[in-house]
């Protein structure tokens, strides 16, 4: 058995708590990481696991144990304590590499690099090789010396702001405190003269940046807050090992006055007295810079050097506008955005850094003229400063904000899925999400075409093939970035037709008494047919035509596998990459709703369109054919479209999902009994 050092420390928790339920959450917080990295070791755990028969029972609200024998448990020890193998991410490997390249005053041989990150030295060379790249966009240069080892040179700033972002933008967490090892960073090279950062400081820190920072009027994004932890954490190791750093004079004079400076004085003392250290006037000096500099939520109060910048940002729109001939409606909402961005961004220019922008080439090209007109009227509106293309990449964002507000939001799509009440609600979300000039959607299923107008849209987009004489596509209904292109040059060659159009909300439709109370009860039943379990899946439509018969919403089994079979060769389940299977079918065979959410035991394997894809959940809906209660079941949809990056989580308790689901039978049934 091969295990991480994460893997490690999680099965070491589990045979302690051997006999007893623990959450993924506790697991979690004793890792300091994230419940969806626990899901994720688990799932590789579970493998290793099957080859020692022992397995891990899940329990839905008390959590899970290790189901087995003491002869395996005692194995599973064994193998335990004699494992010592490391991995760890390119991104980890960067930041040893990296930190210790920091630490270092003196070049650091290449043999030491790749045996403290246990690599090859081809491994070595490459990693090498994308840190030298990447160092130089912080005016960094990563020199390999023949004979005498590796050197990062430079300024000490630009070495601790290129770690950060490191750490931050690119380390396999959701913070920065699950590093590698429980440690904030990992380094065992030249150990005598060098310490570990340990987890401890890093929380006595924030405690304490904490209690300083409730003074500002303003308050920092999380990023710019985690940043500023690494700053002070680092610069505190680097004191305690005798190393000073300096700035220029003219850039303390500049913020020695200022409210940031008074917090930085207060914030360093008290650190001073908890680490036994010094901060002099440069050090106290780089965390005023990084306060002023700092992305802000909110900014109430402005900085005194920018009292004329409602003027400046006046010119600087209008000079945007005439040179690249867009126009903006809505300046004052584009002016105070853009004074929000721009107050710490000219700080953070002052004083000589450059924040770190990963989407620069993809706002670049998307929008070329702007990108251009908007470098141009910075240079001019403040010709001191130099803008690099990182910071006027979040100056065009405001600009290309105000201009989808501008864009009319008026067209009607039909979007179609086989069920009406699935994909179509995956696809139609990440349409409104895309398309700013799409003012509404409707989700239709096949049956449903039949009875819809459907030249009274603009345009419809599917997730299967239609047989219909009206033009139409076909998409993926996640939407990756080529049906993004493929739908924009659709809506874009529809040609609008005034005609009248026919919507359900423009005419009155009365229902009578008893209508209105089957529709309530209809929907009703949706909510009392929900079913959430962990099962072992090895066919999952012979495990769904006998979850139904079980649950009374089908009588003729035979027919309806038969169904199901048909339906799974003519559509697709998975919502590839995300390992969900989303079956969902209107029928008149289906006698009564059933939502179901299956917890797999193990992946099952899915074959769709030659393509193998690994499914963890099961999501299933069913309804009869008419059915009233689509908007209802929709909400289903809607919850997992803004929750893919987190479905493992979002799995453990369905009942976000079916809250989402009694929310929408609320709005619904006030709907239905307004319009009575």
């Amino acid at each position: 058995m091969v295990l991480s050092n994460r893997e490690k420390l999680i099965l070491e928790i589990l045979v302690k708590s051997h006999g007893h339920y623990i959450t993924i959450y506790e697991i979690a917080q004793q890792l300091a990481v994230s419940s969806r990295t626990i899901h994720r070791e688990l799932k590789t755990l579970e493998h290793d696991l099957a080859e020692l028969s022992i397995t891990i029972e899940r329990v839905p609200n008390k959590g899970i144990q290790l189901q087995a024998s003491k002869a395996a448990l005692h194995q599973l020890q064994s193998e335990i304590s004699h494992n010592a193998a490391l991995d760890l991410t390119t991104a980890e490997q960067k930041t040893i590499i990296l930190y210790a390249l920091i630490q270092s005053k003196e070049p650091i041989k290449q043999y030491s690099l790749a045996h403290e990150i246990c690599v090859a030295q081809s491994t070595l060379t490459k990693l090498l090789d994308e840190l030298e790249q990447e160092a130089g966009a912080y005016q960094l240069t990563l020199e390999r010396r023949r004979g005498a080892g590796v050197l990062l040179t430079g300024s000490e700033a630009k070495k601790r702001e290129m770690l950060s972002h490191l750490m931050v933008d690119h380390l396999n967490s959701t913070s920065v405190y699950s590093v590698i090892e429980n440690h904030f960073v990992y380094q065992s090279i030249n150990a005598s003269q060098l310490s570990m950062v340990e987890l401890d400081n890093i929380f006595q820190v924030e405690r304490v940046l904490m209690d300083h920072l409730s003074a500002l009027p303003y308050t920092l994004t999380e990023a710019s807050y985690l940043t500023l932890t690494v700053h002070i954490v680092l610069g505190i190791d680097r004191i305690k090992h005798g190393e000073n750093v300096t700035i220029d004079e003219s850039i303390y004079q500049s913020v020695k006055d200022t409210q940031e400076y008074d917090i930085a004085v207060s914030l360093t003392e008290q650190l001073s007295q908890i680490y036994d250290v010094t901060f002099n006037k440069a050090e106290i000096t780089f965390i005023t810079i990084h306060l002023r500099g700092a992305k802000r939520k909110q900014e109430d109060n402005q900085a005194d050097e920018l009292q004329d910048s409602d003027a400046k940002i006046n010119a600087l729109i209008q000079l945007v506008e005439e040179s690249s001939y867009y126009h903006f409606d809505d300046k004052p909402t584009l002016a105070a955005g853009l004074k929000l961005h721009l107050i710490p961004a000219i700080n953070r220019l002052n004083a000589n850094i450059e924040t770190h922008n990963p989407l620069t080439q993809m706002i670049r090209k998307k929008y070329p003229k702007l990108f251009d007109s908007v470098l141009d009227a910075l240079s001019i509106v403040w010709p001191k400063l130099y803008f690099p293309d990182s910071e006027a990449a979040f100056v065009v964002l405001h600009f290309g904000g105000s201009l989808r507000a501008n864009e009319s939001k008026d067209l009607d799509i039909l979007v179609v899925c086989s069920s009406g009440i699935g994909t179509s609600r995956v696809l139609a979300t990440r349409l409104e999400q895309t398309f700013p000039t799409i003012n509404h959607t409707k989700q239709a299923s096949l049956s449903d075409l039949k009875q819809l107008d459907l030249k009274a849209y603009d345009g419809i987009i599917s997730t299967l093939a239609l047989e219909i004489d009206e033009p139409y596509i076909q998409v993926n209904p996640l939407l990756p970035e080529p049906d993004v292109k493929y739908v924009a040059n659709y809506l874009e060659t529809q040609t609008k037709v005034d005609q009248h159009r026919v919507s359900e909300t423009s005419s009155v439709h009365v229902l009578d008494e008893d209508k209105v109370i089957q529709t309530l009860r209809d929907n009703l039943a949706v909510l009392d047919n929900i079913y959430i379990e962990d099962a072992k899946v090895t066919d999952w439509q012979d495990y769904l035509v006998k979850l139904l018969v079980k649950n009374k919403s089908i009588k003729d089994k035979a027919a309806f596998k038969k169904v199901l079979n048909d339906y799974g060769r003519a559509r697709t389940i998975t919502l590839d990459p995300y390992p969900i299977g989303l079956p969902h079918l209107k029928h008149a065979l289906i006698l009564q709703p059933m939502i179901a959410f299956t917890r797999l035991k193990q992946p099952l394997a899915v074959t769709e369109d030659g393509k193998t894809v690994n499914i963890d959940y099961l999501i299933s809906m069913f309804l009869p054919e008419d059915s009233p209660s689509s908007p209802i079941v929709s909400a289903i949809s809607d919850a997992i479209t803004w929750n893919l990056h987190r479905i493992d989580e979002l799995m453990q308790n369905p009942n976000e999902i079916t809250n989402e689901m009694k929310k929408a039978f609320i709005k619904e049934a006030r709907q239905i009994l307004i319009t009575e």
